[in-house]
């Protein structure tokens, strides 16, 4: 059997990083090859590095230094040992640990990017894919770009997101180099689509996310057929700071007399959410959260894959821009792609909205369905035809 390294997301505690992760390898291991996760855990410290350089570079940028700084101060705060933050990261750390364990296939540990060469010998090609792994400060990262992967091995993207609208000008050259030595190029946003496209002269495909290349019967089998949460409620997944979003949920739960159960600190530390929700649990892990998600009786969020498996799950949400349109970081193409395919336009709200008309808004999820299958086919096509190649 055919074996192809997976460079995918392993090391982060995010629930649509985890999932998605899942679903690359299960999918590929499902068109009869062998896949494994590279396990990058020796080699993050040089990663990180690089990234931080990138950084210090682009401090005058009011965006990124803001985000520089409230994800120091949380990794900061996680890191120290007499607070609840830290306590309750341990806890939904744990659940990603027996994530990894359970369903996982890893490689062996690299701890150079000469070893990450050589590991990458042994495979007929190399995947990197989804999520957005191809941001600016991951490109100066040199791991996501697959630049240590021999020259004479496969390297294929499958739904790879530049989270940004359009690239800082010191790091084209960078991403113009490694584009190039990609054998099979594919996207999942409109914007990421134009971008390498550009670089490249190529087309370049949209693609939906691996997640949904997964059925839903094979989610709820993992996330459990019972609720683990008793009666009605609303699941809030906010991993912006945007009071408004926080506000509509509110006026949510006081209409709907529905509970909220918020999954709180996805991205960085926001103290003013450890006040207002019903229920905060961090006991809760990748399947755990497909299964949140399946019973409750609305979403609310501002997170790509929570937008995705409200949908797979056919739960009614709502979904807030996370960044400001005014934001060259912003990264919300990511979930506009995702509703105009899906034609779900209309539950991108601001947060001002008149919570009883939003609530009397029903999706038509069969149409939904048919979207759906149709994007899985012409995506799957794409991954067949780019492994048909590998030797």
């Amino acid at each position: 059997m055919k074996k192809v390294g997976l460079a995918v997301v392993t090391y982060k505690d995010n629930f649509g990083s985890a999932l998605q992760t899942y679903a690359t390898q299960e999918t590929i291991q499902s068109l009869g090859f062998d896949a494994e996760c590279i396990c990058a855990d020796g080699i993050m410290g040089i990663i990180e590095s690089r990234k931080k350089r990138f950084y210090l570079k682009r401090a005058y940028h009011p965006e990124e230094f803001k985000y520089l700084v409230s994800y120091t101060m949380s990794r900061l705060k996680k890191n120290r040992n007499n607070n609840a933050y830290a306590s309750n990261m341990q806890i939904r750390h744990k659940k990603y640990v027996d994530f990894n364990e359970k369903y996982l296939r890893m490689s062996r540990n690299v701890h150079s990017m000469q070893e990450l060469t050589e590991l990458c010998f042994g495979y007929s090609a190399v995947v990197v894919g989804s999520d957005q792994l191809w941001r600016p400060s991951n490109i100066a990262g040199g791991y996501f770009t697959l630049e240590a992967v021999p020259d004479k091995v496969k390297k294929i993207a499958y739904s790879t997101s530049f989270g940004v609208k359009k690239l800082p000008k010191e790091i084209i050259q960078h991403a113009k180099t490694f584009l190039t030595r990609m054998d099979h190029i594919s996207v999942r946003e409109e914007t990421g689509r134009v971008i390498a496209s550009e670089l490249t002269g190529r087309n370049i495909p949209v693609v939906c996310d691996p997640t949904m290349l997964i059925t839903s019967k094979q989610w709820f089998e993992m996330a459990g057929e019972k609720p683990i949460a008793e009666g009605n409620y609303i699941v809030c997944y906010l991993m912006g700071n945007n009071p408004e979003h926080r506000e509509f949920v509110k006026r949510l739960r006081e209409e709907s007399g529905f509970r909220v159960i918020a999954l709180l600190h996805g991205s960085v530390y926001i103290p003013e959410d450890e006040y207002w929700p019903d229920e905060k649990p961090y006991d809760v892990g990748p399947c755990e959260f497909i299964n949140l998600l399946r019973f409750a009786k609305y979403v609310c969020t501002d997170s790509f894959h929570c937008c995705v498996f409200s949908i797979l799950c056919k739960t009614p949400f709502f979904v807030f821009r996370r960044d400001s349109e005014d934001d060259t970081t912003s990264s919300n193409d990511r979930i506009y792609t995702l509703l105009k395919w899906t034609g779900l336009e209309e539950r991108l709200l601001t947060g001002k909205e008149n919570v009883i008309d939003n609530m009397q808004e029903q999706i038509g999820y069969e149409a939904v369905e048919k979207q759906i299958l149709a994007k899985q086919d012409a995506s799957m096509k794409y991954l067949t035809t780019a492994l048909a190649e590998v030797k």
